[in-house]
């Protein structure tokens, strides 16, 4: 009887130790199963990071571009480009140039730093973009301390002399407004300004 029962009683040991070792086992592949969803959703969330620091990089990257080209070509050049890849020359046969330039600017340059000087001319030519703009002009470029702008085109218009009169004044103004706001500054700046009308 004693046998039967040591008999038994190994039999049920050795019955546990297997059930207990399935057991271990299933949890162990639960584990893995778990460990190689948590590998796995990291690596999509690392990609996705990625890529959505890269969209917004390039996204970034694009708006710098765009307003790069809008600051040297009309707005309507600028779209053709993009959507074409390339753009047809123009002709207007009746526009009007207005050039302005800043009156002693080489003895300027000798009062002023590098960075002095970038921000004079900055402040200035921002303030000449902000006036063509509100008369129909279109701004062609700027060098050094020149700038160039037109009315008339890249939207023709009757009103394109006036319109780049006004502005002339009105830079004008700007300039002397300012410079009464500035004594006492290194710089004191007085612009030129010349009007042509192309026929």
């Amino acid at each position: 009887m004693q046998y039967d029962f040591d008999k038994k009683e190994s039999l049920a040991k050795a019955e546990q130790e297997k059930i207990n070792a399935l057991a271990f086992e299933e949890l162990a592949k639960q584990k893995l199963l778990r460990n190689s969803f948590l590998a796995g959703f990291s690596i999509v969330f690392l990609f996705a990071l990625i890529f959505l620091t890269q969209r917004n990089y390039i996204k970034r990257a694009k708006l710098r571009s765009d307003e790069l080209l809008l600051n040297i070509l009309p707005g309507e050049v600028v779209d053709e480009l993009k959507l074409k890849g390339t753009t047809l020359a123009r002709q207007f046969d009746n526009v009007t140039v207005m050039f302005t330039d800043f009156k002693g600017f080489t003895r300027m340059t000798e009062n002023l730093s590098p960075a002095e000087l970038i921000a004079e001319l900055d402040e200035c030519f921002g303030a000449f973009d902000d006036i063509i703009a509100r008369h129909n002009m279109e701004k062609i470029k700027t060098i050094g301390d020149s700038y160039m702008a037109v009315g008339g085109l890249p939207l023709t218009n009757s009103t394109h002399p006036s319109d780049v009169v006004k502005a002339g004044l009105e830079i004008r103004q700007f300039i002397e407004d300012r410079r009464q706001n500035q004594t006492g500054k290194k710089s004191n700046i007085e612009v030129r300004i010349g009007i042509i009308q192309a026929l």
